[in-house]
This record gives structure tokens, C-alpha cells and sequence, in this order.
């Protein structure tokens, strides 16, 4: 423990100056909400402030530059900046080529009104999410085509994107090939289809509320009215759904997102091209009159750009957190308060959610307090090791869904803005429609308030039969 500690970065006033440069920063990002800023791009200013706070406050702030450096290095944001990068291609190629206009000719056609909309997005996203098991991938998938189609159609925009992240979640929460369900099972030793079945309950009746909710909301929002004839709706752009279908196919199969992404681009420029839905001329574009370059593939990159910066330097933050022993202190207090299996119950969760707000990646969330979990749930009060992976993995889903500056939310407008189609509305309404977060956590919490679904090995803890009867 004393070897740790001394490879910790400190701070001027202890773990508060440590989480102080991190509020600042969430800060920010709540006032601008709270002002309808909340713009991935307006974050950037909020950030730049703590990780400033933080060099001011560390002891030794060359080593806390470093560790920012290697925070912003870390392999896992690289790779998210590089997807984000080629889904924006993807993305623009959908735009130019007419697939949107050719899904809402579809749409119009069978009679799909804007009213029942989002309640289609929400079952079809979760059927892709449960089939892919990636939250962000169908994310991706989705925003930039449905989006614009929703709108057209006359559904109220910022419930098309929670429908989407609320899907994007119910699969993150199920699927077997999720990297959630994978963290929570083998964090706790227990085999992937058993958590899965045992979270079926939990999750099934999570989305039957959002579904009512979503069909709810879905009618008292649409006001009769399409703008079907300002998007030019037309069949030609229908081919073009061979490119998301790759996408999701190749997803389905496994394939590396970078390879599925970087297949879908070359198969979209190629049949763009060919059908004569995207001239050669148009893919790059170099104006060396104004020394400027744009065309599809560049638009595309420069579509992401907002929130790659904000996603650099906010996972630069959460670095300084972890370095500086935060999560370590943590969740060593916490066993101090569990002393029943509601109370264990209710602590994991509500560290599960304060992870997430430090860290807005979930899975390492569930990593990170999977030792703890088994420690105070299975261990000490004899609770069931797929409970204990049930309640990591939904909590955080819920969380994700529920965190506005959380990937998500923030990718899925960004994609939104990316199609073309106006975007005039505050970010923090999709976390306020992503019924799927709220409805899971409504049921995750009535099953560790009351017991339902709560389970015990067979073999007794010490001392665990008095505190089973109290909770």
C-alpha cells in the first residue's frame, strides 16, 4: 500500500484539490446546460478550466502535465477518436447520397407517422443494439440517418434521440457479446448466459415502460405536421442502404469497428459513384484560392471534430482522478456502510453512478468496482454472484443514458447535427426522453429496495442470516 501511494500524484489540499479542477469542469458544463448551451463544442472551455485548476493545484505540475499527456495517449481514447472519425465519413456519405430522402419517401409511403415514430426507433434500435451488443456503434448507426428521417416526418426531435440512446443501452445491458455483460459476468465468476438471463426480468420490464412512455410522448408531441416535401423525398437514395447494412452486418458478425467502418466507406464511395448519387468530384474538394479542403470524406471528419476534442480532454481529467488515487480511497470507504443486503445493494449502486459521472465509460466502471461488488455483495452478505453482475451492469446503463455529457447523448447529437438537419435544441432533452434509463432504473431500484429477484448461495455467511431478516 506504501509502495502505491508514493506513485500517487499529489495535490494541494489533498483529494480535494485532486476532485476540485473535476467539479469545475462539471461546473461549467451544468451552467451552460442550465443555459440551453450544452454544445459538445462549449464544453471545451469548462475543461480547459480544471485541467488549468489542476496544474495550478498539483505539487509537481510537470508530472501532472504528464499524466494529462498520457490521459489524452491512452489507447482507448485514440481508438474512439479514430471510429468517430471514420463514422463521420459513413455518416456524410449518407447525407450526400440520398438515403435520407429516401427513407422518408419509404416512410410517407406506408403511412409511418411521426407520432409512433420514436416508439419504431426505440424496438428496431434495441433488436440492433441486443444483435451488436455496442451502445456507440448503434448510436452511430442510427442518429444519422433516423434522425433526419424522424423530423420529416414530424416527430419531436429530441425524443427521435433518446429513443435512440435509450436503445443503444437496452442492448448494452442484454447482449451476450456486450462488453458490459462481459465485464459484470466475469467480474463476479459467474458464466455469460446466466447474467443474461437472470437480467431479462429487469431490463423487459424497463423497456415496456419506455416503450408506453415513447408512445406517450410520442403522440402529445407531434402536432399532425410533416416537412416531408422540404427534404425532397425520393426513392433514388434507397440503394444506399447498403452501406448501413454492412455496417450492421459486419458488426453482428464481430468484425472490428474500425473494419466494419472502414468497409462501409469504401462500399458507400463505390456505389455512390457508380449509381451517379456521388460525382468523383464531390468525395474532395481542394479550393487552393482560399487554401481550403472540403468534399465528403473531409466533411465527415470535420463533423466529429467538436467532440473528439471535448472527449481528448475530458478523458485527460479522468486520468489525474485515477492516478491521483480517487477511485482507489473510494471504494475502500464504502464497505464501512454496507452492513445489511439492501444497504450493499444500494452503496454499489450509487458508487456505480459516481463512477460514471467521474469516468463516462461504463465498462471500465464495472471493472473497476467489480472487486468490491463480489466483496460486499457475494462474500459478506452471501448475495448471488449474478446479482451482484445484474446490478453493475444495469445501474451503469442507466447512468450512461441519464449523464448528458456522457458519449452517448453527445454522439448521437452530433450525428443529428451532422445529417444536415436543423439541431436547435438543448442537448439535456435527450437524457430527459432516454425512457429506457429511467424506466431500468425505476426497476433496478424497486429490486434493491424491496428484494424482488434477490437471491442467496446456499452456504451461509457469519453473521449474514440477522442482517438478511433486517433488510
Amino acid at each position: 500500500m506504501t509502495e502505491t501511494k508514493e506513485k500517487r500524484l499529489e495535490f494541494r489540499g489533498g483529494m480535494f484539490g485532486l476532485v476540485l479542477p473535476f467539479l469545475v469542469m462539471l461546473g461549467g458544463i451544468l451552467f451552460l446546460s442550465l443555459s440551453g448551451k450544452a454544445l459538445p463544442m462549449a464544453f471545451w472551455v469548462p475543461t480547459l478550466a480544471g485541467m488549468f485548476l489542476a496544474l495550478l493545484l498539483a505539487k509537481k505540475p510537470a508530472e501532472c502535465a504528464e499524466a494529462l499527456i498520457d490521459g489524452i495517449a491512452n489507447k482507448t481514447v485514440i481508438m474512439i477518436v479514430i471510429i468517430l472519425f471514420f463514422a463521420g465519413m459513413v455518416a456524410q456519405i449518407m447525407k450526400t447520397t440520398g438515403l435520407i430522402e429516401g427513407l422518408t419517401w419509404l416512410c410517407t409511403s406506408i403511412g409511418v407517422t411521426g407520432a409512433l415514430f420514436p416508439a419504431i426507433i426505440f424496438i428496431c434500435g434495441s433488436v440492433l443494439s441486443t444483435a451488436t451488443g455496442t451502445a456507440l456503434g448503434t448510436v452511430m448507426s442510427l442518429a444519422p440517418i433516423l434522425y433526419p428521417v424522424g423530423v420529416s416526418l414530424g416527430a419531436y426531435p429530441p425524443l427521435i434521440l433518446g429513443a435512440i440512446v435509450s436503445a443503444a443501452y437496452f442492448g448494452d445491458n442484454i447482449a451476450p457479446v456486450s462488453d458490459t455483460t462481459i465485464a459484470s459476468a466475469y467480474s463476479q465468476d459467474v458464466p455469460v448466459p446466466t447474467v443474461v438471463r437472470s437480467r431479462l426480468k429487469y431490463a423487459l420490464a424497463g423497456a415496456a415502460i419506455a416503450l408506453v412512455l415513447f408512445v406517450i410522448a410520442g403522440f402529445a408531441t407531434f402536432d399532425g405536421t410533416t416537412v416531408a416535401s422540404d427534404v425532397a423525398a425520393s426513392p433514388k437514395g434507397l440503394i444506399m442502404l447498403v452501406v448501413p447494412a454492412l455496417l450492421i452486418f459486419m458488426m453482428i458478425k464481430g468484425t472490428h469497428m474500425l473494419v466494419a467502418l472502414s468497409a462501409s466507406v469504401a462500399v458507400g464511395l463505390v456505389v455512390g459513384v457508380v449509381s451517379g448519387l456521388l460525382p468523383v468530384s464531390d468525395i474532395l474538394i481542394i479550393d487552393m484560392n482560399s487554401f481550403s479542403v472540403g468534399g465528403t470524406l473531409v466533411d465527415g471528419i470535420n463533423g466529429m471534430m467538436d467532440t473528439v476534442v471535448f472527449a481528448m480532454l475530458l478523458m485527460s481529467l479522468v486520468h489525474l482522478l485515477e492516478v491521483g488515487g480517487l477511485f482507489e480511497v473510494l471504494l475502500e470507504k464504502v464497505t464501512k456502510v454496507a452492513d445489511t443486503p439492501r444497504k450493499a445493494e444500494l452503496v454499489v449502486a450509487a458508487v456505480d453512478v459516481l463512477l460514471c459521472i467521474l469516468t463516462v465509460c461504463n465498462s471500465v466502471v464495472i471493472l473497476m468496482e467489480g472487486p468490491v461488488a463480489k466483496r460486499l455483495l457475494t462474500e459478506k452478505h452471501g448475495i448471488t454472484p449474478d446479482r451482484s453482475a445484474n446490478i453493475l451492469d444495469a445501474v451503469s446503463c442507466v447512468a450512461m443514458c441519464l449523464i448528458p455529457y456522457g458519449f452517448a447523448p453527445m454522439l448521437a447529437y452530433t450525428f443529428a447535427a451532422s445529417s444536415g438537419v436543423a439541431v436547435n435544441f438543448n442537448m439535456n432533452l435527450i437524457v430527459l426522453f432516454s425512457f429506457h434509463g429511467i424506466g431500468l432504473g425505476i426497476m433496478m431500484l424497486i429490486a434493491m429496495i424491496t428484494g424482488w429477484g434477490r437471491t442467496f448461495i446456499d452456504k451461509e455467511p457469519a453473521g449474514s442470516v440477522a442482517e438478511k431478516a433486517a433488510a
